[in-house]
This record gives C-alpha cells, sequence and structure tokens, in this order.
C-alpha cells in the first residue's frame, strides 16, 4: 500500500475519532500527549538526517561545480515565492474584505523571536560540537555546519575520501531509517489528526468563518491554479498536477501536525522516488525552506495580521499600511526556523509587537483558530518547498523523471 494512503487512512480515522471524543479533560489530555509524543518520533531522525545529508550532498554539489547555481536558485527561489503568497494572502483579504472580528481583551505570555545576536551565537558556540547537540527547535546550527564540513572535503581526496564515504554511509543508513518510520506513520496520524480535530473544536469557529474561508480559496488557488500553471509554462506541458500527486503525503502530514520540521522527513523521502529530486538538491532545499522558506506561513500571518488591523480600526487599511505589511512579514517569515511548530500563530504575534499602536496583543482575537492558522501555513510552506526543489533539480538537469505508478 502506498504511503500516501496509509496516511490519508489514519488521517480519516483520527478524525472520526477526534469528533467523537470530548475536547476537554482527560481525553485532551492523553490524545495531545500521544500526539506530542509521535511528532517528537517521527522528528527522531530529522537532524542526522539533515546534517549527513546536506553535507555529502554540498561535497557532490562542489565537486560537480553546481553548488552555487543550486544555492542561487533556492534563494531567489525562496524569496519569489514568498513574496508572491503575501501578496495572494494580502489581495484575497482586501478583495473579499472580511467583517471586523470582536476584539477580545486577554493577557498572554508574549512570544519573542531569536534575534540577530542570539543566531549568531548559535551558529556560532564556543564549542562546534555544541552545533550537533543543541535545542530540536533550532535546525539553522546543524545545517549550516553541514554546508560548512561539506565544502571542504574537496581540498585533498586522499586524506578526505574516508570522511566522504563515512558520510554517505550515514545519509543512506538515516535515509532508510527516515523510510521505514514513514512507512509506519500511518498509525501515528490517527492520534494527530485527532487531537488536530479536538484542538479546532475547542475554538468558535463561527466567528471566524470568513477569513477561514478567505485561507482555504487562497490554498485552493495556490495549489490547483498557480503553482501547476507555472509549472506549465516552465516547460512541464503533460500534466502539471502529477507533483501534486507526488506531494500528497508530506502535505497531509504537514497540514495536521503544523510541524515543519516533521514535514521534512516525508519531504526527503518523497521528493527523491516521487518528484525525482536528487539528494544534493533534496538535502540543501527541504532545511533551507524548513528554516527560512515559509512562504505559506507568511501568506496565513499577512492576510490575518491585516484582518487585525481592520478590527482594531474604524478606518480603511492604508496603501503604506500594505506596504509595511509586506516587507515585516517577508522579514518575521525569515526568522521562524526556530518555531516549526507554531509558525503563524507567532509570525502573527510578531508582527502586532512590531507594528505597536495599541495591536501588541491583537493576535489573541485569532487565539481560537490558531491551529488551523498553523496548519494552512505549513501546508503550503510543505508543498512549497517541494516545487521548488523540483524546479531546481530539473534547471540544473539533476531531475529523474517518475512514473506515477512507480510513487511510493
Amino acid at each position: 500500500m502506498k504511503i500516501w494512503i496509509k496516511l490519508l487512512v489514519g488521517s480519516i480515522i483520527g478524525i472520526v475519532l477526534g469528533a467523537l471524543l470530548p475536547a476537554v479533560g482527560d481525553s485532551m489530555d492523553v490524545v495531545g500527549y500521544l500526539s506530542r509524543l509521535f511528532v517528537q518520533i517521527g522528528r527522531y531522525v530529522v537532524f542526522p538526517l539533515t546534517f549527513f545529508g546536506l553535507l555529502i550532498g554540498t561535497y557532490e554539489l562542489k565537486r560537480e561545480k553546481k553548488l552555487g547555481g543550486v544555492y542561487a536558485r533556492l534563494v531567489v527561489y525562496l524569496l519569489v515565492s514568498t513574496v508572491l503568497l503575501i501578496l495572494i494572502g494580502i489581495g484575497t483579504l482586501l478583495a473579499f474584505s472580511p467583517e471586523r472580528i470582536p476584539i477580545i481583551v486577554e493577557q498572554e505570555t508574549p512570544f519573542r523571536l531569536p534575534g540577530i545576536r542570539e543566531t549568531l551565537l548559535a551558529l556560532f558556540p564556543e564549542n562546534l560540537f555544541q552545533a550537533l547537540v543543541g535545542s530540536g527547535s533550532f535546525l539553522l546550527p546543524v545545517a549550516f555546519m553541514a554546508v560548512l564540513v561539506g565544502v571542504n572535503l574537496n581540498f585533498d581526496l586522499h586524506v578526505t575520501s574516508p570522511v566522504v564515504q563515512l558520510a554517505d554511509s550515514l545519509s543512506r543508513i538515516f535515509y532508510h531509517l527516515n523510510s521505514l518510520l514513514s512507512e509506519l506513520f500511518g498509525f501515528a496520524m490517527v492520534v494527530i489528526a485527532a487531537a488536530f480535530l479536538m484542538n479546532v473544536r475547542q475554538g468558535e469557529l463561527v466567528l471566524f468563518r470568513q477569513i477561514l474561508v478567505i485561507l482555504a480559496i487562497d490554498c485552493a488557488v495556490i495549489i490547483f491554479a498557480v503553482y501547476p500553471a507555472l509549472l506549465y509554462f516552465l516547460g512541464e506541458r503533460e500534466n502539471p498536477y502529477k507533483w501534486l500527486y507526488a506531494a500528497i503525503a508530506p502535505a497531509l502530514v504537514g497540514f495536521f501536525s503544523g510541524d515543519a520540521y516533521l514535514s521534512i522527513t516525508m519531504l526527503v523521502k518523497h521528493g527523491r522516488e516521487n518528484l525525482g529530486v536528487p539528494r544534493r538538491v533534496g538535502s540543501a532545499a527541504y532545511p533551507l525552506f524548513a528554516i527560512f522558506g515559509r512562504a505559506g506561513t507568511a501568506l496565513v500571518a499577512s492576510a490575518s495580521f491585516l484582518l487585525i488591523l481592520k478590527s482594531y480600526s474604524s478606518l480603511e487599511i492604508s496603501f503604506l499600511q500594505v506596504l509595511w505589511t509586506v516587507g515585516f512579514t517577508l522579514f518575521v517569515s525569515l526568522a521562524l526556523g526556530s518555531v516549526p511548530g507554531m509558525g503563524a500563530y507567532v509570525a502573527l504575534a510578531s508582527l502586532c509587537g512590531l507594528f505597536g499602536r495599541g495591536l501588541q496583543e491583537g493576535y489573541l482575537i485569532l487565539r481560537p483558530i490558531a491551529p488551523l492558522l498553523i496548519s494552512f501555513g505549513v501546508l503550503l510552506d510543505v508543498l512549497t518547498s517541494g516545487f521548488v526543489a523540483m524546479l531546481v533539480a530539473r534547471k540544473v538537469n539533476v531531475w529523474d523523471a517518475v512514473e506515477s505508478r512507480e510513487f511510493v
């Protein structure tokens, strides 16, 4: 049975279970704990998988003299996709003009993203090996060290070839371990989907139906129209929807878990065996987009922020406020690498804090739908990552076409 079918069946069972169980008390505590446990099990190999895959992938790209081209394309596509999705989110919000949401006066500990100084200290700890044993919520130090080592494996192959062989072997070992977890993750999806629905049921969704409909429309337009159209005009003239079928499993995991790092495990598996993205491209693309390329999260945060701004003011949203939202949402989206599981909500809180003017706690009015905001964002993040990885692999001529019947 294909992995996406296992995940879909597990998700359906989980939704039914989440609809039947009470969303309070012991049931909520038990299901919530088990969901967190399975997410951590799914992320069990993410850091070593990323480190050894990126290390050997960087070495291979440099040996083929494609390192600069691949990374340049990834960065350009990352920025373009983020800006594009922000503009789509803002455009649909302004076009549909949802009703204001009643202001809720609550208190909550504000979120704080790490600044440049904290990020630099994490990248360059006092002991280099601390980068390998740091927090499980920040992938950047591990990825940075992998690239640093990878680009330094070509100076003398007589000296470095044993390290290359060891890194290659470990990369393949963790890939196979990740494949095993991917095959079995359908069972975990039962609990993860149940916990997701139970969290959603705790909120009063009627007040937020308009913004949720707008975000759902955004997702549908991007997934079924924007990306296939881009793929068609960039060369895929036969079936521009084939890539979407190949990415069903990562999309399901991303949506129900809301965790960008967990989604890497499915992207690595399906990117190679469905999308035809080789390790030397995928090992760079997936961590880079999980750390910096949160285009879907940026879309959700920008649209939600303008709705909050509209709810707090009787005036129409001005052009300067739209420009501010575009610029600062892009800036905030690049700093979400340390919050793989709450991206959209933390981004929204950061935008409110940066804007000020009495809006510092404005994000609280959308707290009842925070799980849905996070899930919409990660869904688009994951699909954008897989889409861009495939585009880059095609552009640098390392893409391997895979027939649909061979998908895992």
